[in-house]
């Protein structure tokens, strides 16, 4: 389903360069749970941010379905990331001013042209209204993000993700905002998603996170490294 190969990825810190991604390349099979594991700046956002296609890299190719993202026009990857992708942050990105249906609607309002959102607008409110009694918000759809607590935002974030019906769920440290019990939901969700068909792929530096996955890669210095060289010491975990 998904392909990465040889990805490169840089950014210019003022005159010097900083060599995130070194020539990373991965898989991710359809109805797969999988977990990009590494410590902070090993470069796992930055990875999951290009199998997304949210940003580019210098070197190397990612394929969906077959297709090579950055082969695509800026208009296709677009659709792309609208119609194939949905994407968890850590910090949520809600929009304050709008409330719990008002966000999770926001990817589909994107999905449509100004006419065929009016045509198709009852429908799209039903599955907004459906994703969020999946998530077990249903009784809060009139609530704005401040009055909820941080694992009931990311629930609103993870209904939004969904509501194009996606084929792939991009998630970036999911949990790393969350308390333990709250985590533990939001992952119990993850969790549930995946066994109902959802194709998972998940970044964190959190080894009980990891636990939940079909399968574990792990970065280190912007490489894949082999995880008997993690377990074993010769890297840090």
């Amino acid at each position: 389903m998904l392909k990465a190969h040889n990805i490169h990825k840089s950014y210019k810190m003022g005159p010097s360069e900083l060599r995130v991604l070194r020539g990373v390349g991965l898989s991710a099979e359809r109805g797969e749970f999988l977990v990009i594991m590494g410590s902070s700046g090993s470069g796992k956002s930055t990875l999951l941010h290009i199998l997304g296609a949210l940003d580019t890299p210098d070197q190397g190719s990612v394929e969906f379905g077959g297709r090579r993202l950055f082969d695509m026009p800026t208009s296709l990857r677009e659709q792309f990331r609208n119609r194939e992708v949905g994407f968890v942050f850590q910090f949520y990105h809600l929009l304050p001013e709008l409330t719990v249906l008002e966000n999770v609607l926001l990817p589909a309002l994107v999905k449509h042209s100004f006419f065929s959102w009016f045509k198709n607008r009852s429908d799209t409110r039903r599955a907004a209204a459906k994703m969020l009694d999946r998530v077990g918000l249903l009784q809060r759809v009139k609530h704005r993000p401040a009055e909820l607590s941080g694992g009931e935002r990311q629930r609103v974030a993870i209904a939004r993700a969904l509501i194009n019906s996606p084929s792939l769920l991009l998630a970036d440290e999911p949990t790393g905002n969350l308390d333990a019990s709250m985590g533990a939901d939001i992952l119990n969700l993850l969790t549930e998603l995946n066994k109902d068909g959802q194709t998972v792929v998940m970044v964190t530096h959190d080894p009980v996170v990891a636990k939940r996955a079909h399968r574990v890669v792990s970065l280190h210095d912007g490489e894949i490294v082999e995880p008997e060289m993690v377990s074993s010491g010769l890297l840090p975990a």
